[in-house]
């Protein structure tokens, strides 16, 4: 599974009406259940069939296997995700607020995602490598992602591109190393303390010569 692959089809569909209602939503909720109580590698078509109530010839009309499911899954986790943090972001007028608040928001959601956090405990070896020695797309991504909402939110910014890309995964691969190894020194345990940690180390110099 090719996470990088994912995470860039979340960002190029990002803003685009919600897919997978109806039937293949509820084969996609009762998959994320599944998963989410049991793992991936652990899960099999006819738990997620059982799941849903639904017939397997009905989930085979909509999915052709777990692969499938498993991308959709993902995707349309990912894709909530980037939905909910501009959701969240939009909701402060101030471009420091925004940073701010995004940071807050994206680091209470992957702290307490369910599924990231089962698969980050009971199947590290298929996912730990996409967000470290494989990384290089989901990096990327979450990058390039970050440094166009900049160049969105700062209009004024004379930075150029590259200037931009380079402090965006700075702050992207920070976030990912909270992810996977939560400090001991950083105290980042309750939404004040990660306000005051990215007010302090992150603001700056996402927000560079307009702060």
């Amino acid at each position: 599974m090719k996470y990088g692959s994912l995470l860039a089809k979340a960002v190029a569909r990002f803003g685009s009406p919600a897919a997978a209602e109806g039937t293949a939503g509820r084969i996609l909720d009762a998959a994320l259940t599944q998963f989410e109580m049991f793992g991936i590698t652990r899960s099999t078509v006819e738990d997620i069939t059982r799941r849903s109530g639904l017939a397997r010839v009905t989930l085979y009309r909509h999915f052709p296997g777990k692969n499938e499911i498993i991308e959709a899954v993902l995707l349309r986790e990912l894709e909530k995700f980037l939905a909910d943090l501009r959701d969240e972001a939009a909701r402060f007028p101030e471009k420091e607020d925004k940073l701010v608040e995004g940071f807050v928001f994206t680091h209470n959601t992957l702290r307490d995602h369910a599924l990231l956090q089962r698969l980050l405990a009971t199947e590290p070896d298929t996912v730990l490598p996409f967000f470290t020695v494989e990384g290089a797309g989901v990096i990327q991504t979450a990058s390039e992602f970050l440094a166009y909402q900049l160049s969105v939110e700062l209009p004024g910014d004379d930075r150029t591109q590259l200037e931009l890309l380079e402090i965006a995964e700075v702050t992207v691969r920070i976030i990912l190393s909270f992810l996977l190894t939560p400090s001991q020194n950083v105290a980042l345990g309750d939404d004040d303390a990660a306000r005051s940690f990215a007010r302090r180390y992150l603001v700056p110099p996402l927000l560079g010569p307009t702060t």
